[in-house]
């Protein structure tokens, strides 16, 4: 059952740990960890994060760092044993609260034992669940089967009977690793409905407060207005080129666009390597639609911002979100958004109100939908106005912060 907390009182500072995987970086200003440890952190809260070290990532190569109010420490990727992680929570500590997060997060086991241990209350947002292998056969396209919680162990009975009956230890290990900081996490904080529904389904009890992800989205508005010339009518897409995100179905519709406005074109913003080019490039040549596309690569945040203000409809034909932050973006750059009616999307978009939802795997009906919003300023106008009104009434970050705030002061009460 989802409860929403009452409005925090004034209290003495918390102390908070922050346990994620990318963590706080200069680089990602809207990751989940720096947006909410920011916030308390403005708050007089003390937030540590700890984070995964990896040397050959420029955005996770210190071990130790200040961001934003927040003190940042990084350690090996590895479950148990993991004595720097230990090092770095002695170091850092002790906390009133532990806040972890994600579904496939290496360092949750070892900093769960850890705060147990010690009596420190944790708390765990399991956002996008389905990414979880365990859960689904095909995480690029998981809505395409039913999630198999059945596979999930998060019990040492339920360890021991897997282990006799096919002996596969490392492997039952690991879904133990990952599974047992969501099952003994003294309350759940799911960031949409649909992750609720899948908390419950996997068998976890716990009390759940339910807080949807956001953005620095004054960050978004006073990033300088700078016009990026592009030719018309211009699409815009971000994120992996995988099937998860739907870069395919773009690429299929784009040929009922073209039949109708000739020269319109995709600028493709995403982290590219040759492999990912190679497959879109062979994929748009084969549909004859090549010259029309642009690959940008990744960009830093002021180009995002004003490709978002810049381009004509941003488009993510997705197949799963685990929440779906560029739509947040587009909403607060003033972009018509076009995406798919799945579980999660659904939530935040509201077809006709404040963007335009399409069949789920369908580029058919993708290709309408854009044809739908190219040919009507006035439905463009009203997208883009019910955007702005969502992140007004819905995603108010002092609402969404207190929420953190009511929930953790009520977990550190009872710790005492």
């Amino acid at each position: 059952m989802i409860t929403q907390p009452p409005t925090a009182n004034s209290q003495p500072p918390l102390r908070i740990a922050i346990v994620g995987m990318g963590g706080v970086t200069h680089e990602f200003r809207h990751w989940p960890e720096r947006v909410i440890g920011r916030a308390l952190a403005q708050r007089g809260h003390r937030l540590v994060n700890i984070g995964y070290h990896d040397p050959k990532i420029p955005a996770l190569a210190a071990t130790h760092d200040e961001i934003e109010g927040i003190v940042v420490r990084r350690v090996p990727v590895r479950h148990w044993p993991n004595d720097q992680l230990y090092a770095a929570l002695e170091a850092t500590g002790p906390f009133d609260v532990m806040y972890l997060l994600h579904p496939r997060n290496v360092l949750a086991y070892g900093a769960t034992r850890w705060a147990k241990a010690r009596g420190v209350p944790t708390v765990y947002t399991w956002n996008g669940p389905l990414h979880d292998r365990y859960l689904v056969d095909d995480r690029e396209r998981p809505y395409d089967e039913q999630p198999k919680y059945e596979r999930l162990i998060w019990s040492l009975p339920q360890l021991a009977r897997r282990v006799r009956h096919d002996g596969r230890l490392r492997d039952h290990l690991r879904n133990y690793w990952l599974h047992w900081p969501v099952a003994v996490a003294d309350a759940l904080v799911p960031i949409s409905r649909h992750e609720s529904r899948c908390l419950i389904n996997a068998g976890w009890t716990q009390p759940q407060t339910y807080i949807p992800q956001w953005l620095d989205f004054e960050a978004i508005r006073s990033t300088p207005r700078v016009s990026i010339d592009l030719p018309r009518p211009a699409l815009l897409f971000i994120g992996q080129l995988t099937p998860r995100k739907g870069y395919d179905l773009l690429l299929r519709a784009l040929p009922q666009v073209l039949s109708r406005y000739p020269t319109a074109t995709v600028q493709y913003v995403s982290g590219l390597n040759q492999e990912d080019q190679a497959t879109l490039e062979q994929m748009a040549r084969k549909l004859g639609i090549w010259e029309r596309i642009v690959l940008r690569g990744r960009v830093d945040d002021a180009t995002l911002i004003n490709l978002y203000r810049s381009a004509d409809v941003y488009v993510t034909p997705t197949r799963y979100e685990g929440f779906g932050l560029t739509l947040l973006e587009a909403m607060t750059a003033g972009c018509p958004l076009i995406s798919t009616d799945i579980p999660v999307v659904n939530e935040t978009v509201r077809h006709g109100e404040n963007g335009w939802l399409t069949r789920y795997d369908d580029p058919a009906d993708l290709a309408r939908g854009i044809l739908a919003l190219l040919g009507d300023e006035s439905l463009r106008q009203r997208l883009i106005a019910g955007g702005h009104a969502t992140i007004e009434t819905c995603f108010r970050e002092d609402e969404l912060v207190s929420r953190f705030e009511d929930l953790f002061y009520r977990l550190a009460r009872g710790r005492g």
